[in-house]
């Protein structure tokens, strides 16, 4: 049972994001932050059910990750600008700013995986170090759901 219902939350997050996608593609600024939203609280459903927490474990971590979260978020929200970005101007980008532009990327990609790596102390003060790995396991099973929705609609660059 609970497969299934993991399995329902990665399908519903992925029509989620190819449906946003197409949104931001018409109305981008307004459809942000419902979306932003919608994706935040599905994530920490999604997070609350994989990580099958106790009522102290709850005490502890909601706050944390809440943080954890929204500093994220900042990196997330600058990955999903350059998309945007991207989207917008595939057509007539030079080969200097389409390498600018995967280079912002991977600063990003970097940025993000180091603040991650800074927080797993501050959940290794709540959790085990398996549950730790559990949590990011689930972030990124999360994420990957969210980044295929996202590249699925994204234009190759020509």
């Amino acid at each position: 049972m609970r497969a299934l219902i993991h399995k329902i939350i990665v399908v519903g997050i992925f029509i989620f994001v190819v449906a946003i996608m197409n949104s931001w593609l018409a109305n981008a600024q307004d459809d942000f932050k419902t979306a932003s939203e919608v994706i935040k609280n599905k994530r920490k459903i999604f997070i609350e059910e994989i990580m099958e927490l106790t009522p102290q474990e709850k005490e502890k971590f909601w706050p944390i990750y809440d943080e954890f979260e929204s500093e994220l978020s900042k990196i997330r929200i600058k990955r999903i600008e350059l998309e945007l970005k991207f989207i917008r101007n595939h057509e007539n980008l030079s080969n200097a700013e389409a390498l600018a532009m995967l280079k912002q990327r991977w600063r990003l990609d970097s940025d993000e995986l180091k603040f991650k790596q800074a927080y797993a102390d501050k959940f290794m003060q709540v959790f085990p170090g398996r549950k730790v790995v559990r949590f990011y396991q689930a972030e990124h099973k999360f994420d990957t759901a969210a980044i295929a929705g996202l590249y699925g609609n994204l234009p190759m660059i020509r």
